[in-house]
């Protein structure tokens, strides 16, 4: 008995004294918020003036050091022509170890950006860090509640092998690990790792302990609730708020500071990591899989945008050394567009309540919208110059993002009757005439001629070789396809696909709504069929419906010869509803209704991931991925592929989220008031498009070729520009 107290007790002193918290790093540096304390112009003008100012504080007190968090503000400041001097200085305190740099440009939606303008995001700060002769060792990406499973591997990829968040604290949940703080290693799914430091108290843990007395009581709760380590990292920041939190801090706590047991050191992230992996990195554990989807969802606020960069980054990764190497610097204006809009306060919202005038915040929501403008118009003018010479009235470019087989359509007079006929090296092919009533930046012409053709990686020279008579044996659709549709009582469209070869695709679709609040009740539209046409030609067969009532507009389906169904859906904004703030803002899903799906991948920032996640806790009603979703079907794989929507909600249907709609804004001027216009300058009709086939035989890459069709440029497309 006596022997059993000792063990006990021996074990008691041995889990206390580990337990006991010796050292704590305080971390200083300001939260980047942009357009959230003020409009994208005011928090860049506020971060170009804090610059200036934080030299003088570090000159006066030489033990305080403070962090970059994201390289935008600090690109704020650049970009306001400082003294060269001052520039030279913070080179000096980086090289020091009193300023740190992270390597981010912002704190991204890691869910909705791919892997190419995640890597764009980190070369900035490491520029910058090359050019100075210092490195930059940590990622600092704070309030987003998760991340993408492939962060790791950008991250190792740009030699970055520290990751520092504190995510938003209303969504510690997003993280599965116990503890208000962790530390792991992160493994992506190439196999790189990298250490982590999460804190669920987030970014403003330290910005809260205003004195000696409420930092004790913060680090007694740590180790009374199991904290592991003797070194605990407390970070010091608010939104937007400059180095002033760190000076109190600095001043009230690590100045004032008289407990002989814990140490206080004012410190920067790869200090404190530095230290962390030197004593703990070989019992840590690894983790791997996707945490990401609290708030990407938000960017839906902004359907016409979120498409237009949706649509460049996926080209842009495939093409990134030709669009290089055509224009460098019209790239980087590219690519700097696609990061900001990547970045987490870039959405189409109705601002935060109080926050900003009804003015500001229309303003806010322009300059989202301009950064997605600006990233496409960015890369028609670098795909307009990779064509290299001047257009021929019989010639035109269409560029490809790699080699492969692609229905591309080509804007021209239609003449009744007749295919237009294109010549590519040497051999002709034959379109058939097409008109579309709502256009999108896939498919961008109302009237033209349809082809399938093969392409090679980057530019393809084409001749127009005149039209000819469409023959009365023209490849008659129902010699490889059926398409039967029906509208049922609730509103679905049951749909059977069945091809030449006897093999048959069953589904239902429709159009359903939930309020913010409530997303797990879904409502129908109540749309109903007002009119229908169907149409064919040798490449496929369009079922076109029109509805009753808005926003629902059209629905298309579309059977292409070799294989997949499109499913188009057109959505007129001017017919949303009014929707009161107290409900804040509606939102359209595609309801999708496949039976027997027995398992789910989608695809992340680059790699494809299946549902469960070793760091995923809580998951967020939608997830987003990555334009493909994988559907596990009775021993067959089914894929989904969506241009538009980027999240999906797995429950008894598969559902997409398409759009989110506000109809009011509680403005700093005017209160409670109605904002309007959601996406200045888009078109009143938003298209969503998707693509369904058996993965395989093919069906990927014909998916791959819908998501990323090429770009056609003409000599009348140039002359417009």
């Amino acid at each position: 008995m006596k022997r059993t107290v000792l063990l006990l007790t021996v074990l008691f002193l041995a889990v206390t004294a580990q337990a006991k918290i010796e050292k704590v790093y305080l971390i200083p540096f300001s939260h980047q918020d942009i357009g959230f304390t003020g409009t994208q112009l005011e928090v860049a003008q506020f971060y170009a003036e804090m610059y200036n100012d934080l030299p003088d504080f570090m000159e006066s007190f030489s033990d305080f050091k403070f962090t970059v968090e994201t390289f935008w503000q600090f690109d704020c400041w650049l970009k306001s022509n400082p003294e060269p001097y001052l520039v030279d200085l913070y080179r000096h305190y980086a090289r020091e170890g009193r300023i740190e740099f992270g390597s981010a440009y912002g704190s991204m939606h890691t869910g909705f950006t791919n892997d190419y303008v995640l890597s764009k995001s980190m070369e900035r700060a490491l520029d910058f860090a090359r050019e100075s002769g210092f490195e930059i060792a940590t990622c600092l990406m704070n309030d987003v509640p998760g991340f993408s499973a492939d962060l790791p591997d950008v991250l190792a990829e740009k030699g970055v092998m520290y990751f520092m968040s504190g995510i938003n604290d209303a969504y510690g949940s997003a993280l599965g690990l116990e503890g208000s703080h962790n530390l792991f290693y992160w493994q992506g799914p190439l196999g790189n790792r990298i250490l982590c430091w999460i804190s669920k108290d987030s970014y403003a843990e330290g910005y809260l302990l205003k004195n000696m007395s409420m930092l004790r009581n913060y680090l007694n709760n740590l180790e009374e609730t199991g904290y592991p380590y003797s070194e605990a990292a407390i970070m010091i920041a608010f939104d937007n708020a400059g180095y002033f939190p760190g000076a109190v801090a600095y001043l009230d706590l690590y100045k004032a500071w008289d407990d002989p047991e814990t140490e206080l050191l004012i410190s920067t992230p790869s200090q404190f990591m530095n230290v962390m992996e030197e004593k703990y990195g070989k019992t840590l554990e690894t983790y791997s899989g996707d945490w990401s989807g609290w708030w990407e969802v938000v960017k839906s606020g902004g359907p016409s945008s979120a498409g237009q960069v949706r649509r460049v980054q996926e080209f842009a990764r495939e093409l990134d050394e030709e669009l290089e190497r055509t224009d460098p610097e019209l790239k980087s204006s590219m690519d700097l567009n696609l990061v900001m809009y990547g970045e987490h306060t870039s959405a189409v919202t109705a601002g935060w309540p109080g926050k900003l005038t009804l003015a500001k915040t229309i303003t806010s929501n322009a300059s989202v919208v301009g950064f997605a403008v600006e990233a496409y118009g960015a890369l028609e003018k670098l795909l307009e110059k990779m064509t290299s010479q001047e257009s021929v009235s019989d010639e035109l470019y269409i560029i490809a993002p790699h080699d492969g087989e692609y229905y591309v359509e080509i804007p021209s007079e239609i003449r009744e009757g007749e295919c237009l006929q294109l010549e590519i090296s040497g051999t002709i092919f034959s379109g058939y005439p097409f008109h579309t009533e709502y256009t999108d930046r896939w498919n961008s012409c109302e009237d033209g001629y349809f082809f399938f053709l093969p392409l090679k990686k980057g530019v393809n020279s084409v001749l127009l070789a005149g039209y000819r008579k469409e023959t009365d044996n023209e490849e008659s659709l129902k010699s490889f396809s059926t398409l039967d549709y029906q509208q049922v009582e609730d509103g679905s469209i049951e749909v059977t696909m069945t091809s030449r070869e006897g093999q048959s695709l069953q589904f239902d679709l429709r159009l359903e709504s939930y309020l913010t609040g409530e997303p797990t009740t879904f409502l129908p539209s109540g749309a109903k069929i007002s009119s229908q046409n169907r149409s064919s030609d040798g490449l496929r067969e369009v079922v076109t419906l029109g509805f009753d009532r808005g926003p629902l507009s059209q629905i298309s389906l579309i059977v292409y010869s070799r294989g997949g169904v499109e499913i188009r859906v057109a959505i007129d904004k001017e017919g949303l509803p009014l929707i009161p703030y107290a409900d804040h803002s509606i939102n359209y899903v595609l309801a999708l209704g496949l039976e027997d799906i027995t398992g789910i991948e989608y695809m992340g920032a680059r790699s494809f991931t299946k549902m469960n996640s070793g760091l995923a806790g809580e998951r967020p009603p939608f997830i987003p991925f990555e334009s493909f979703v994988i559907l596990d079907r009775s021993g067959e794989k089914t894929l989904v592929a969506s241009r538009q929507s980027f999240s999906f909600n797995n429950g008894e249907k598969l559902r997409f989220q398409l759009l989110r709609h506000y109809s009011y804004s509680a403005t700093s001027d005017l209160g409670i008031t109605l904002l309007g216009e959601n996406e200045p300058g888009t078109p009143k009709v938003q298209v969503f498009s998707f693509y369904m086939d058996t993965f395989a035989g093919g069906g990927f890459e014909r998916a791959s070729g819908f998501i990323n069709a090429p770009f056609v440029i003409t000599a009348t497309s140039r002359e417009e520009r």
